[in-house]
């Protein structure tokens, strides 16, 4: 942690009326928020996770591997405020399979930087793309914006952001899988 970033939070503090002399809550705050930030923008420093891969079993047919309701929490990058949800994972193996708990590294990889959701999603299916070059990737990111609904239009709702790679760009097998990730979102 940054002692210098510290104090310059603490200012800054200060000059929007926030003097920890008058709130003593607010004594540790610059320290507090400097540290999460590291934590929450820990992606900006390290590499994307290497995935675990391996070869499909011998027996597998064309099917999709579904990894679904994979959960995330990110900053965004315009204001400094959370959005949250879940991304769906789809993708027909070709020559690799990944680990299940590998998607989950990565998705955090690329949620823990000040981020916009279309470009969360637009890396994601590019790295898992370049990882295991599958037949087809399909990826769906639902999330709430905190900064629609804490300012601007003070609304809330969720953005539903979609991208694509090989043959799950289009088709029967596409909708499937979206409808698939419609339902997987509903409770039992």
């Amino acid at each position: 942690m940054s002692d210098h970033s510290a104090e310059l939070l603490r200012a800054y503090l200060e000059s929007i009326g926030l003097d920890d002399s008058d709130d003593p809550h607010l004594a540790e705050t610059p320290r507090r928020v400097t540290e999460m930030f590291e934590s929450l923008f820990s992606g900006l420093r390290n590499e994307a996770p290497t995935p675990s891969t391996f070869a499909p079993p011998k027996s597998a047919s064309d099917d999709p591997v579904v990894i679904s309701a994979i959960p995330f929490k990110s900053m965004c990058a315009h204001h400094l405020l959370p959005f949250f949800g879940t991304i769906d994972v789809a993708y027909i193996p070709a020559q690799k399979m990944i680990g299940f708990g590998s998607i989950g590294r990565m998705v955090d990889h690329f949620a823990r930087r000040p981020q916009v959701q279309e470009r969360m999603i637009a890396q994601l299916v590019d790295h898992i793309d370049d990882t295991i070059a599958p037949e087809g990737l399909l990826l769906r990111l639902r999330a709430r914006q905190l900064c629609m609904e804490m300012r601007g239009a003070q609304k809330s709702g969720e953005l539903i952001s979609i991208a694509a790679r090989g043959s799950l760009t289009d088709g029967r097998r596409r909708s499937e899988l979206l409808r698939q990730f419609e339902s997987a979102q509903q409770p039992p």
